[in-house]
Formats: structure tokens, sequence, C-alpha cells
């Protein structure tokens, strides 16, 4: 049984916000002195659980603003949770922001040794490594050069190769395989290949799918700090995409019509329960076509959506139960016309007090 690197047991972050926001100092230190200062409670990551083992790779993905950055400071010790445990058994790289630590007034070299002082390296260590971190960045005509001159791509190739000089046991790498070029991209992807392979243990977050699907054996999904799904990279992977397709949706306005894929009612902090009339152009045969999304298991066999086209005397409503997660259904109404779609639900059941709502997207099948 491999040996239990990270353990993470209900990892919360909690962050305090000022409700209403100070426009200035002046303006923060006078309703200080007033008493008049209130306060939110945001939470980042709430009650994350999971266990990395040996050699693992585990890609982190989800939204902006799910909670990945976050949980990885937690881990790598920049921020201490709110609640919950964190341990480490073995000695940690954080790779979190490239290049934090350098001073723009000084050369590339001198800032190869001071960033790599801050990164817990040896002079005698950056002696060794200094030729290798020059000729892996490609910097070598600009090494004496101040950094202030350096574009943003040659900042992060440096920053890269400082922070890819150790082999440790635990790597935590955050949104810095897209730096560079995209020479120095599949550079940085086989560097990180090589520490991958020597057995390191590695938690990386990253928006870039296809690495994560290369990289990775097993991906944890979060979604406002709570874990989605935890499993094998192409599941896990594949599930994320099916809800980023919804998301890459156009967004659809009441009383407007579009030509392509129309989204009716949107994914945010709930499921949005699709009730109401939607405008949608059909194309020449008419045909209005949809599909529901549920996430629920625990359904009750009544829950059910109702769907009817303005004009459509002859044809009653299409009454679709909800007794699965998705659901397509076709309507048919006039061709080539701009028309209303009526949506209607009895999906409004409150488990745990949490409303169960749904999701559903419109498109007409006729390819417009």
């Amino acid at each position: 049984m491999k040996q239990v690197m990270i353990e993470i047991k209900g990892a919360t972050m909690d962050f305090r916000r000022e409700r209403g926001g100070s426009n200035s100092l002046k303006e923060f230190l006078l309703n200080l002195v007033k008493g008049k200062l209130h306060y939110d409670r945001f939470r980042a990551v709430d009650g994350v659980t999971a266990e990395i083992k040996k050699g693992e790779v585990v890609g982190i993905i989800g939204r902006n603003g799910a909670g990945k950055s976050t949980l990885l400071k937690m881990i790598a010790g920049v921020l201490t949770p709110t609640a919950g445990k964190i341990r480490l058994h073995g000695n940690i790289a954080p790779m979190l922001e490239l290049g934090a630590g350098f001073d723009h007034d000084l050369t590339a070299r001198e800032n190869i040794y001071l960033n790599g002082a801050i990164l817990g390296y040896s002079r005698k260590f950056l002696d060794d490594r200094i030729e290798n971190i020059i000729d892996f960045a490609e910097l070598r005509d600009f090494i004496d050069q101040p950094v202030r001159t350096f574009s943003s791509g040659m900042m992060m190739r440096l920053a890269f190769s400082i922070a890819t000089q150790v082999d440790p046991e635990i790597l935590i790498v955050d949104e810095i395989l897209s730096v560079g070029d995209s020479h120095f991209r599949q550079k940085s992807e086989g560097r990180m290949r090589e520490m991958m392979s020597g057995g390191t243990t590695v938690l990386m977050v990253s928006h870039v799918l296809g690495q994560i699907r290369s990289l990775c054996d097993r991906v944890i999904w979060l979604d406002h700090g709570r874990v989605v799904m935890d499993g094998d990279a192409k599941t896990v992977c594949d599930a994320y995409e099916g809800l980023i397709d919804f998301d890459n949706a156009p967004r659809f306005e009441i009383g407007r019509h579009m030509d392509d894929i129309q989204r009716v009612a949107m994914y945010g902090d709930n499921w949005l329960p699709p009730d109401g009339s939607y405008k949608i152009k059909t194309g020449p045969m008419g045909l209005v076509s949809g599909n529901l999304r549920c996430p629920f298991a625990d359904l009750s066999g009544e829950e059910t959506v109702s769907i009817s086209l303005e004009g459509n005397e002859g044809n009653p409503s299409t009454v679709i139960a909800v007794n699965e997660e998705h659901i397509s259904f076709e309507v048919k109404g006039k061709p080539d016309t701009v028309l209303t779609v009526y949506i209607r639900s009895n999906f409004y059941r409150v488990v745990d007090g949490d409303e169960r709502r749904l999701s559903v997207v419109l498109e007409d099948t006729d390819g417009n």
C-alpha cells in the first residue's frame, strides 16, 4: 500500500471582507473610528477532505473563484486553515507565484541568487546549477541585464527555471505550465514529466484541461470551495467539460433571439429554476430541442417539466418526467419563426434546507 503524502481533513478557509467597502484609506479610518466597519465572512474552501498518495499526480480543476489556489496555499503552508487539518509527509516545493521576490533593479543573474535564497537554496547549490538555470531559461544573452527590461514571458522563464532545480518529494504547482511561448511550454512540461517520473507526488492546478488529462492520474473538481467530484482524470474532466460547454453557451436575454445555442437558465451559485418564457428562432423544420440537467439522485418520481410553444394550440404541452441526470427533448413549432417557448416546472422541493433547482438549455435542431 502506497504511503499517504498529503492528508487533508475538513480543510476550511474563511476570509473577512468589508461590507460595502471603503473607497480610500481615509474613509476606512473614519469608519473604523466611528465603529461603522462591518464585515461579511467569505468561505473560499469549504470542508475539503482528500488523501494524496506517494507518486500520484493529482490535478485540481474548477472555475475561477472555486478555491483551487487557496487550497494549494493552505497545503503549502502559506495560509493556515480556519478549520480542519492538513498534514504533509515529505519535503515540499511550492510553485505558486513564479517570480515572487524578484527585484526589478537587479540583473537576472543577481535575481537567480535572490530568488533561490527565498526558495531555500544555498549559495553553493545555486553556484553548481546557475549554468543549467541560464540555459534552460534561454536567457544567456540577457543574464546581466536588469529584469525590469524583461518581457513577462522572459520573467516567467527565469522564475520557472529557478524553481525546478530541485527534486522534492511533494511538488505543488499553480498555473505555471502556460509560461512562455509554445516551445518553452513544451520544455516546461517535459521538465515536469521528469520530476514526476522520479516518484515525486504532484498536486497541480490548471485551467488547461489538455495538460490535466495528459499529466494527471486523478482529478479533484472544486466548485465554491467544495469537492464536486474526485476520481480518474478522464471521468472527472469529461464531466467538468460538459458543464463548461453549458457555461460557454451564449447568455439568453428574454425578449431577444439568437441563431445558435441559447442558454435560458444559467449555472450560478445555485441551480436556477427554468420557469419562464423565452424566445428562440426556429429553422426550416420548426424544431426546438433541448436538454435538462438534474444533478440529484434522490428524486421523488413526481418531478416534471412542461414545455410548450406559442401558437401551438393543436399540440398539447410536452411534459417531461425528470428521472435521470440528462434528459433530451424535442418540440415542433412553426418553421423559420421567432417563437416563444414556455417552460413550467414543479421542481421546487426543499431537501435539507437547500432548494432543489434545475437547468435547461434550448436550441433549434435545424442547424441555426
